[in-house]
């Protein structure tokens, strides 16, 4: 297939595929399981595997036990490199940090964009908004290295998606807010819109919520250590 849906079953892919209705035969829907999803997701993905006529799942790897936790405040002496310079062993540190860009590149950025290489892609849609706090630089119709990248909800408003999935009447992953993420139950990072997910694994997955809620409070310790040599510097404004 020549043109690429990215559907990571958040309310955006969700709109962006029923839009794309009637050009399904023509639509590879690709999801990319970062090894991390909750199993609703799974289920959820096997329903659209399902309905439409091509899905592909693509696999990205998870390098927690590796590299360490996602974090968006990094405590550099808590990283395997700070543990190293600092003559301990990454493995007897049984919490380790790292950016959490660091974590998507790996567990979802590159093996996607690899995917759509090896595809022979021609056409990327994807559910990017120009009011998503964070998106891609790339605008919808640009092409890049030889690849139109389309954004059909390009100048859609969270309530203007969130109607338009409620007047379809399309099922959506029940319990989860709208901005939350859906790839990795496991993630730390993107605290300023984790808040209803969080509560979501509290719900339904208390022991994951337990693990996620350990290592925060870690990273809280690690992150207010570090900053103390910051703070003795800083003269009064």
């Amino acid at each position: 297939m020549k043109t690429i849906l990215e559907f990571s079953g958040g309310k955006d892919s969700l709109a962006c595929l029923y839009l794309l209705e009637p050009r399904w035969h023509e639509i590879l829907v690709l999801w990319l399981n970062t090894g991390a999803a909750l199993p609703e997701v799974v289920r959820f993905m096997a329903q659209i595997r399902a309905r439409v006529p091509h899905f592909l799942e693509v696999h990205g790897a998870q390098t927690i036990d590796t590299l360490g936790w996602p974090a968006d405040v990094v405590p550099t002496r808590e990283t395997p490199l700070g543990k190293l310079s600092t003559g301990q062993w990454p493995k007897d540190s049984p919490v380790l940090f790292q950016s959490r860009f660091e974590c998507c590149a790996a567990a979802i950025w590159h093996p996607m964009d690899e995917a759509v290489r090896q595809i022979g892609a021609e056409v990327v849609i994807r559910g990017q908004k120009l009011c998503d706090p964070m998106r891609s630089p790339i605008v919808d119709g640009q092409v890049v290295e030889g690849i139109r990248y389309e954004f059909p909800l390009a100048h859609w408003t969270d309530p203007e998606v969130e109607r338009y999935l409620t007047e379809r009447g399309i099922a959506t992953l029940a319990g989860f807010m709208p901005n939350s993420s859906l790839d990795c139950w496991n993630c730390t990072a993107y605290l300023d819109e984790s808040g209803p997910k969080l509560q979501y694994l509290k719900r339904h997955h208390p022991e994951k919520y337990t693990t996620v809620q350990g290592v925060l409070r870690r990273l809280s310790k690690a992150v207010e250590s570090e900053s103390q040599v910051l703070i003795s510097l800083l003269e009064p404004a």
